[in-house]
């Protein structure tokens, strides 16, 4: 996939879809298929640079992968800056889709605003086709029995942990990417070594816990259980995440690795000794087990 950042760049027949796309849930999918499944055109997704502020469901580099697995050709991120800002919604039409683009289709949410203080909208959109040449699909708000499907009210569910919920919303199980660092080896130390992974700022993360994971390591599967928290039995860290890697035996230090998060076990607690967090840690093995044993039978049936 094509990255592109920045106002300067020239394209050649775009198919596109706007959006900050926080998430990349299942309403953001749909609208991005959309946009994949335009023939002879290049699909595009447009979206704005992170800003500082509220930590992101995904990072700009999951974003990419997420986008890159939906046939999403190209990415542009788009700086959110003073001069954007004031930009007004026929001239960001004119200049940025038209002239620096090429758009020939756009996809976007019903809701979609755009330009100075917001004033650019679907009707707008609809309204410029004929003189500029494109066509336009705007999709309503995806909603389902509890309401509309959003990052929103992804993020809530997160901080409530319930991340079955999330990953339906998703459409598929939430994730980080991140590089195994050195820890205190004290998993090691108790014949559970651990991959270390130091979330980055901007990333949002559920809360902090036991869960039933799977990691993606050079392109193969593994079950694992995951730990997010700051390991409050042995010292005073800062929020980490750490991963056991079940029938897992190799050196995979600096290496980027991907860890996708099915099912909560348990809360993060402090423990009164080593041994018992040794215990504890050989119960969170045998729920992970028991979870991916139960999630590959599913699979194996609905085959």
């Amino acid at each position: 996939m094509e990255i592109i950042t920045g106002l300067d760049f020239s394209l050649k027949n775009s198919s596109v879809s706007l959006g900050k796309f926080d998430g990349i849930h299942i309403g953001h999918r749909f609208l991005l298929q959309e946009v994949a499944h335009q023939k002879d055109l290049v699909s595009t997704a447009f979206t704005f640079e992170n800003r500082k502020g509220s930590p992101r469901i995904y990072t700009q580099e999951e974003k990419d992968f997420i986008l890159q697995g939906l046939g999403i050709r190209r990415e542009i991120i788009f700086p959110f800056n003073e001069k954007v800002k004031k930009m007004l919604p026929e001239e960001f039409i004119k200049q940025i889709l038209v002239k620096q683009m090429d758009v020939k289709h756009i996809c976007v949410g019903t809701d979609f605003r755009f330009g100075k203080n917001r004033e650019g909208d679907i009707h707008m959109l609809e309204r410029f086709q004929k003189r500029y040449g494109y066509t336009l699909t705007a999709v309503p708000k995806l909603t389902d029995e509890n309401g509309i499907i959003s990052s929103t009210r992804i993020r809530k569910l997160m901080d409530s942990g319930k991340i079955s919920e999330v990953n339906r919303l998703l459409g598929s199980p939430y994730f980080m990417i991140g590089r195994v660092g050195h820890g205190n080896e004290l998993g090691r130390k108790m014949n559970m070594p651990t991959a270390n992974l130091l979330p980055k700022k901007d990333k949002k993360l559920l809360p902090n816990g036991v869960y039933a994971t799977t990691v993606n390591i050079r392109g193969k599967q593994y079950n694992s259980v995951t730990n997010i928290g700051k390991k409050p039995t042995v010292g005073n860290y800062s929020v980490g995440v750490e991963t056991y890697i079940i029938d897992f035996c190799g050196d995979i230090y600096g290496e980027e690795i991907q860890v996708f998060f099915h099912e909560f076990i348990r809360p993060e607690r402090k423990f009164n000794s080593i041994e018992q967090l040794q215990c504890q840690l050989g119960q969170d093995k045998k729920e992970a087990c028991i979870y991916h044993e139960k999630r590959q039978k599913a699979a194996c049936i609905d085959i």
